[in-house]
């Protein structure tokens, strides 16, 4: 019986001993980066700029691996069937995260279940644009405005299931305001659209604002999220003017559930000294308008729970019918 306690004392040093050796060793080949969208945007470029610096730091090669396709659908799944062993991880903005599973509800896999939190790059600054024409330099003169002309303003969107339209959603019902929604295939068109004043309103990553001279075309009038935007430090939050929402749209890294702890640790502490030095965030998240955000797995976990609520109540505001 001795020998026996002795035998699995012994298993127990060696199994320890192996876990250590895998930590220090960790990554002994090319580590794949799946990005479920196309190349060129936000997340593509966050992704590609973490895969090179986990590189240098790790002593491996990362391989950034675009799945376009289905709102993300095709490059989760991948990722989900993918070996939990540390050498593929996901690199996904949040809405594939939180709003798929709504949409979707015969998907295919379970993003909390399947998938396991690594860290969040940072949160995208999102704004609420005007045309220049519309006389309202506020997210309350507009709602004045939209109130003396019920559904005479257009807000825009990429469809029911966009952030833009969401927060329309949310607005009128807070609100009482109506506006006429106008839908678009891509948010590019949506851009471009409020600059030629076919819309009049419109939710949208604030750097699409800042591009070519659409800073003389368009002003923005509120900021999602609890900061303000260092590239519109004038203009107020959502919070800020009395509209309690927080919705922001993200980035964040994501491995197949069951991947060792420790090399979750491992690419978590990897991945947030990136985002605490000031050089890679101003060279490679500002442009994009994404605020680093420094969390542990755990209170990664926290937030995308949060985001997920969040998401729910919006599309129940929304009364958008799901198949």
């Amino acid at each position: 019986m001795k020998f026996r306690t002795m035998g699995n004392f012994a298993m127990l040093i060696l199994s320890i001993a192996g876990l250590q050796v895998q930590a220090q060793t960790y990554p002994v080949k090319p580590i794949r980066a799946i990005v479920p969208g196309g190349t060129g945007g936000p997340v593509d470029t966050s992704a590609r700029a973490v895969a090179q610096a986990l590189a240098q730091s790790m002593g491996q090669a990362v391989v950034v691996e675009n799945r376009p396709g289905a709102n993300g659908i095709i490059g989760l799944e991948a990722c989900v069937k993918a070996a939990p062993d540390g050498y593929t991880m996901c690199v996904s903005q949040m809405a594939a995260i939180s709003i798929n599973p709504i949409i979707y509800p015969k998907l295919s896999y379970n993003p909390v279940s399947d998938l396991s939190p690594v860290a969040l790059l940072g949160v995208t600054t999102d704004g609420i644009a005007v045309n220049s024409s519309v006389p309202a330099a506020s997210l309350r003169e507009l709602i004045q405005l939209a109130k003396a002309k019920p559904g005479a303003l257009n807000w825009g969107s990429w469809g029911n299931t966009s952030i833009s339209y969401l927060h329309l959603a949310w607005l009128q019902q807070h609100t009482g305001v109506s506006f006429a929604s106008i839908s678009y295939k891509a948010s590019d068109q949506a851009v471009v659209a409020i600059g030629t004043g076919e819309i009049d309103v419109l939710l949208n990553n604030t750097a699409s604002f800042r591009r070519g001279n659409m800073q003389e075309k368009v002003r923005v009038i509120a900021i999602t999220g609890a900061k303000r935007s260092a590239n519109f430090p004038g203009i107020p939050t959502l919070g800020e003017q009395g509209f309690d929402l927080d919705f922001p749209g993200g980035v964040g890294v994501f491995v197949p559930a069951g991947t060792p702890r420790e090399v979750v640790t491992r690419l978590n502490g990897e991945i947030n000294r990136m985002l605490a030095d000031a050089g890679f965030v101003k060279r490679f998240l500002a442009p994009s308008e994404i605020v680093p955000s420094i969390l542990t797995p755990e209170e990664f976990a926290a937030f995308l729970k949060r985001h997920r609520d969040t998401a729910e109540i919006l599309f129940k505001t929304a009364n958008i019918p799901i198949d």
